[in-house]
């Protein structure tokens, strides 16, 4: 039986460390949004007509759409009238730039109307629809006006009379994946069969061959009369390794047939997130058992320590097998925002079909490291890529806005949606797969469960039931050596307690620092630090004189460190560990006779939340990664 998710308004998150991130996200991450989109001009895109004299991103829609959806969730708990009236001036400015046949897309509006439809493979109409697909979804659970609705599903019959398996329809699908989730996203809200049966069919012909092994996009390019064969066209050719490699829009083959997660990593999690929405909602043994296959390749091959994906810059995406640089010097670890983002979804999507601890493993790091560390301690700028090792002399900033703008709406979607990660429910039975300090009203139940934590910062958990449930609690595979004063069965990675009335679960699990070490296939012969979900890395501005990147960890025991402020976080933990600084007296020339030796001194190391880098200044020196000297 399929998990529920809990509304957003069904949570309140009393956590320090989270409620603080999330009054930052209302409070400056989207009005700093919504500032630059309106100080750039792309706010009033929808407003353009035909002939404009600036030229819109193809998709500056999609910014709008994530801020209305990002806006939404947090007005659903906290009452804002500007920012509500910027929704609604948003609300006005789509049902306005809506064509009568329902098609809405400024940059086609602007360019020539004449050309719409004609480039899936490399455009994002699709792509846009459905983050305003999802930005429906948000507004109308916030107003249930009708008001977006209204214009949502004339947009979607537009579609439907274009695209499809029935005769006089183009079998086409998106070049980037996304309008398939907004699509389930709305089937679930309104149980129209028309949302489904476009997402499924979108999910299923992908990758579809013909009998001469051509694909839409090779159609397509024909059609406009491109050469499908030229290395995929002058202007998509450097996110190819060879002619006609579809791999980079996860459409080489049927999802069905795939083994191997590849290409532009966003759009490959989007894909999976919404094919096991569609395992959820209708089934499919076949899917379910590639996306199986395709999490084991992800997990085991190609994920960052950091919950971060995407290895090549040039394409955005994964690279081979234990290809996992740390800088990105030379177009590596790329490891995008949004990649981060959207695999903290899609384990979401994976728990409701499987409660399985490991797809909560993987969301809480990517949560806490991949994700949190992409937003500033000044709540208003941002990382893009968030590489896991940066040069003294050479730091890296966060921005304030970007010309592609796709990572800041998301970070505060996430941030907005939160409380539906920590929890989930079936019949007398709530799920907890997050230790944040929180508290749930169990939908349709009189039930209510509560959880008293300081996580990150300490282990110590205390769950209360109000009312009758069963409990089934993540125990994360950091928390070796854990106590629970309730005893339950362990089932891949939950304890399930009967159900009780009236009952208080006290948990404690150890939060050691903890040495982690990569498959040698990496060849990564380096140690990084944990403590808990949370990664830590070496920074200039804790190590005094010591050049990080010429320094070596000397195995041994590490211990915790201060309590240090970075921001707004007065209680972050560091960890002090030794080292010993390389040697390079002496190297003059690239190439010498002599070995690499370390001074016989020792120094010590200081490391910090990985979360929290970039925030203090400093040379610019960091790494999670460190040398090893046994």
């Amino acid at each position: 039986m399929a998990a529920h998710l809990v509304p957003v308004q069904n949570v309140q998150i009393d956590s320090h460390f989270w409620s603080q991130v999330q009054q930052g996200s209302r409070e400056k991450v989207i009005p700093a949004i919504i500032r630059a989109q309106k100080s750039t001009g792309h706010w009033y895109c929808l407003t353009w007509k035909e002939g404009h004299n600036v030229k819109p991103h193809p998709f500056w829609d999609s910014d709008i759409f994530k801020v209305i959806e990002a806006a939404c969730y947090s007005l659903v708990v906290h009452k804002d009238k500007d920012m509500l009236a910027d929704v609604e001036e948003a609300v006005d400015m789509i049902r306005a730039a809506q064509h009568p046949d329902g098609y809405i897309n400024s940059y086609y509006t602007v360019n020539g109307i004449n050309k719409r439809w004609t480039n899936l493979r490399d455009m994002h109409e699709m792509y846009c629809l459905g983050h305003l697909f999802e930005a429906c979804v948000a507004y109308e659970t916030l107003t249930g006006s009708g008001r977006l609705l209204e214009p949502v599903m004339k947009a979607v019959r537009h579609v439907d009379g274009l695209f499809g398996a029935e005769p006089g329809k183009k079998r086409g699908y998106p070049g980037h994946q996304e309008i398939e989730i907004g699509l389930l996203r709305l089937y679930e809200m309104t149980k129209e069969p028309i949302l489904m049966k476009l997402a499924k069919y979108f999910i299923l012909e992908r990758g579809q061959r013909d009998e001469a092994g051509e694909t839409f996009f090779d159609h397509e390019a024909k059609a406009r009369g491109g050469d499908p064969y030229d290395h995929m066209g002058s202007e998509m050719r450097t996110c190819y390794d060879t002619p006609r490699d579809y791999g980079y829009h996860q459409a080489e083959k049927p999802l069905e047939e795939t083994t191997e997660v590849k290409g532009h990593s966003v759009r490959a999690i989007y894909f999976y997130k919404a094919a096991s929405s569609l395992v959820r909602l209708t089934g499919g043994a076949k899917i379910k058992t590639a996306l199986d296959r395709l999490w084991r390749d992800m997990v085991d091959h190609k994920l960052y320590v950091t919950g971060g994906l995407g290895a090549i810059r040039q394409w955005e995406g994964f690279g081979p097998a234990y290809f996992l640089g740390d800088c990105e010097d030379g177009g590596t670890c790329y490891a995008e925002t949004c990649a981060c983002f959207a695999l903290v979804l899609w384990c979401q999507e994976l728990l409701r079909l499987d409660l399985n601890s490991e797809y909560a493993d993987v969301m809480e790091i990517g949560l806490y490291n991949g994700f949190l560390g992409s937003l500033g301690q000044d709540g208003a700028s941002f990382y893009y890529q968030n590489p896991l090792r940066t040069r003294p002399g050479h730091p890296k900033l966060r921005d304030t806005w970007f010309d592609i703008a796709c990572c800041p709406p998301n970070v505060a979607k996430l941030l907005g949606q939160l409380g539906t990660l920590i929890y989930s429910y079936q019949e007398n039975l709530v799920a907890i797969h997050l230790f944040i300090e929180s508290t749930v009203q169990v939908p349709g139940t009189d039930v209510i469960v509560s959880q008293t934590t300081d996580m990150p910062w300490s282990g110590e958990v205390i769950i209360k039931v109000e009312g009758t449930t069963g409990l089934a609690i993540r125990i994360p595979s950091w928390a070796e050596g854990y106590t629970c004063s309730a005893k339950g069965e362990m089932k891949a990675g939950y304890l399930y307690i009967p159900s009780a009335t009236d009952t208080v679960v006290n948990l404690s699990f150890p939060l050691h620092p903890q040495k982690i070490f990569a498959n040698p296939a990496t060849g990564k012969d380096e140690v990084c630090l944990m403590r808990g979900p949370l990664v830590y890395c070496l920074e200039d501005v804790d190590n005094g004189d010591v050049n990080v990147d010429n320094v070596a960890f000397v195995d041994g025991p590490v211990s915790l460190g201060e309590r240090i402020e970075i921001g707004p976080v007065h209680q972050a933990i560091s960890i002090n560990a030794t080292g010993k600084e390389l040697d390079t007296e002496g190297w003059s020339s690239l190439y010498g006779p002599k070995a690499w030796k370390y001074r016989a001194e020792e120094v010590k190391l200081v490391y910090v939340p990985y979360f929290l880098r970039a925030n203090r200044g400093g040379d610019g020196g960091m790494r999670v990664w460190t040398k090893r000297l046994s």
